[in-house]
């Protein structure tokens, strides 16, 4: 039987958070709270960090908690503030950066998918790996890199907020 739970700003579903890439990414609801269905993330970026371009199996929906980032989303390419959300179909390949001193996102996987276990199997180096070692955790796990991080020069496409005509119903 699932139970209900809070955590505070502080706590997650781990003693500790992942430290995935040299950013420290807080599980706060795990696949196994869900029957899989979800996991929840809070990540913390220092100016320049993000992960390479990447695809998975799973939705992912990030929320901008706090400071400045660029997110890729297939061929587009877009800036996002506090307040920003984004949402990324599944097999579509996506990256971010943060732009700002410091940033944290909220990310939720839907299905919850093995992005849980590539984050405990990264945790494990102390050192930045290789980009081979790297690519060949994610591909273990059903999971690919397919183009390197974004980078602080990248040029940005301003997208206007979804209008009525392009709204879902």
């Amino acid at each position: 039987m699932q139970t209900s739970f809070i955590l505070s700003k502080q706590e997650g579903r781990l003693l500790k958070p992942y430290i995935v890439l040299g950013m420290p990414i807080h599980l706060k609801v795990s696949g196994s709270d869900t029957n899989g269905q979800l996991s929840v993330f809070v990540s913390e970026h220092n100016k320049n960090q993000g992960p390479p371009l990447h695809i998975h199996d799973s939705d992912e929906t990030c929320y901008v908690i706090e400071g400045e980032f660029i997110f890729q989303m297939g061929d587009t390419k877009v800036s996002a503030v506090p307040g920003d959300i984004l949402f990324v179909p599944r097999n579509m390949p996506h990256a971010f950066l943060a732009t700002s001193q410091k940033g944290s996102l909220v990310c939720i996987l839907n299905p919850a998918g093995n992005v849980e276990k590539l984050f405990e199997k990264l945790s494990l180096y102390h050192e930045m790996p290789p980009v081979e070692e790297i690519t060949r955790v994610h591909e273990e796990l059903g999971l690919k890199i397919v183009g390197p991080p974004l980078f602080a020069a990248t040029s940005v496409r301003t997208q206007p907020p979804l209008n009525s005509t392009t709204k879902t119903k």
